[in-house]
């Protein structure tokens, strides 16, 4: 290599990033290129060979024979010169140095482009997070500030799934405000089980007066308990009512509880409330009344003690009570409309505990079902994303739950916008499959073929 050692190196540079060089930078390497040519060494730079322009195969410079070698800048202005005379355009080396250049190029400007755009989604993403764990936060103070502090947990044994779906033991006490766990029943008793491979969910109701086996209740192993009483006797025992219940739907039906949810009176009207600030559209429905099918049904209204009568409120005497059906004497009633209408949280609770119809329990338990399908299906609208998350932290603040938070800001919500076959209900036992009998205390109660529902609760719920 006779060229001298710092052009050479200049030269090598200038090959390499060839698809960026400016338009002197383009000249400079041009007369390089040519000078190493002239000098005889060609032969050691065929790998330059890709970049030659026949337009500079007889370039030279008057001068070029003088140059100094060692004065890089004075051989720069006598190139400049030469090149602006016998140099062909810029523009025309620029598209004959390789036809692969301008795909190059735009390659390379898709690539930012793609690469700009996921920044923007994930900048959106995260923006997104951030304001449903504020919403969270802040419906969680709201429900701290109205119950006066957090719901507590209770001891409770998780049993999960081998498949991975998720089992939610849903509870609802039939606690007054007045009144303490350790004398509150359960009015609904239900497992929400969420499908973990495409986020089904299926709802599954137990009768409350189904007869069954509770752990170490009793001196044997027949079904001669009601499965609500589970719940009272547990809180009676170190406040274990919903461990007792999980414990239960475990013998019984060998069905596994991962979490947990209990809900009372007053915690239900503040969730719907929260979630539905204008009240929630349902289609109210009623069975026949004593075979009469009212215009105006009476519904007990338990929250009228403690936050005072709604203009639906009525006053009924024991007389006019007991020919409705209803054995516990004079009260306060909310007169309910059948047909679709909006229910705030008050009146959907009365709708939902209401069984004083000629359907009883197992009506009690369809608008149950009915009450849940449509508040989740309600919460699906993405413009409740935000809503949902501030009602979600109401209801972890108010709603005795394992329920870690993560769940309800992950899979929670992630499932309710998810679901591809809807919500599935089922009631155990099915309408009329049931025989009447006594439990152990002489209470009327539902004897069902424990063989066959242990198989479909297992079918619905998994193991």
């Amino acid at each position: 290599m006779t060229m001298n050692e710092k052009k050479y190196k200049r030269l090598e540079y200038l090959r390499h990033n060839i698809d960026y060089l400016t338009i002197r930078e383009r000249q400079e390497y041009y007369e390089l290129l040519n000078e190493l040519k002239k000098e005889g060494n060609y032969s050691e730079s065929e790998e330059f060979e890709e970049y030659t322009e026949p337009e500079y195969s007889d370039y030279e410079s008057e001068n070029f024979q003088q140059r100094d070698l060692e004065s890089p800048s004075n051989n720069y202005n006598t190139n400049r010169r030469n090149t602006r005379e016998s140099s062909p355009s810029p523009e025309k080396n620029r598209n004959k140095i390789s036809t692969g250049n301008k795909g190059s190029k735009k390659a390379k400007s898709g690539k930012k482009k793609k690469r700009h755009w996921l920044r923007t989604i994930f900048g959106i993403i995260i923006l997104i997070i951030v304001l449903m764990v504020g919403f969270f936060v802040y419906g969680y103070q709201r429900g701290v500030k109205h119950e006066g502090s957090p719901a507590k947990q209770e001891k409770f044994t998780s049993l999960k799934n081998s498949d991975g779906s998720v089992n939610i033991l849903l509870l609802g006490a039939d606690q007054r405000p007045w009144q303490s766990s350790g004398v509150a029943h359960t009015d609904s008793i239900m497992v929400l089980h969420v499908n973990g491979k495409d986020h089904n969910i299926q709802i599954v109701s137990f009768m409350r007066d189904t007869l069954v086996n509770i752990p170490d209740v009793g001196s044997s192993d027949s079904p001669d308990s009601k499965i609500n009483s589970a719940f009272t006797i547990g809180e009676q025992y170190n406040k274990q009512g919903v461990n007792l219940m999980s414990e239960t739907l475990k013998k019984n039906f060998g069905i596994n509880c991962q979490y947990y949810a209990v809900v009372d009176f007053s915690s239900f009207a503040t969730i719907i409330d929260s979630l539905f600030p204008t009240g929630l559209k349902i289609d109210a429905k009623f069975s026949t009344v004593n075979g009469e099918t009212l215009s105006a049904v009476p519904v007990p209204d338990d929250l009228a003690a403690t936050e005072g009568k709604t203009s639906n409120d009525k006053d009924l005497t024991a007389e006019k009570a007991a020919e409705l059906g209803y054995p516990d004497g004079s009260g306060t009633f909310m007169m309910i409309k059948p047909g679709t209408q909006k229910m705030d949280g008050r009146m959907l609770l009365n709708y939902a505990r209401f069984r004083h119809d000629d359907e009883g329990d197992y009506g009690r338990v369809k608008r149950q079902q009915q009450v849940l399908e449509t508040v989740m299906s309600k919460m699906k609208n993405p413009l409740a994303l935000f809503t949902a998350s501030s009602a979600l932290g109401t209801t972890r603040a108010v709603t005795m739950t394992n329920i870690p938070n993560s769940f309800f800001l992950t899979k929670g919500i992630t499932t309710l916008f998810d679901m591809k076959n809807g919500i599935n209900s089922t009631t155990i036992p099915a309408d009329n499959d049931w025989e009447n009998a006594y439990d152990m205390y002489g209470g009327l109660g539902l004897s069902i073929d424990m063989t066959k529902y242990k198989a479909k609760a297992q079918e619905l719920l998994g193991q």
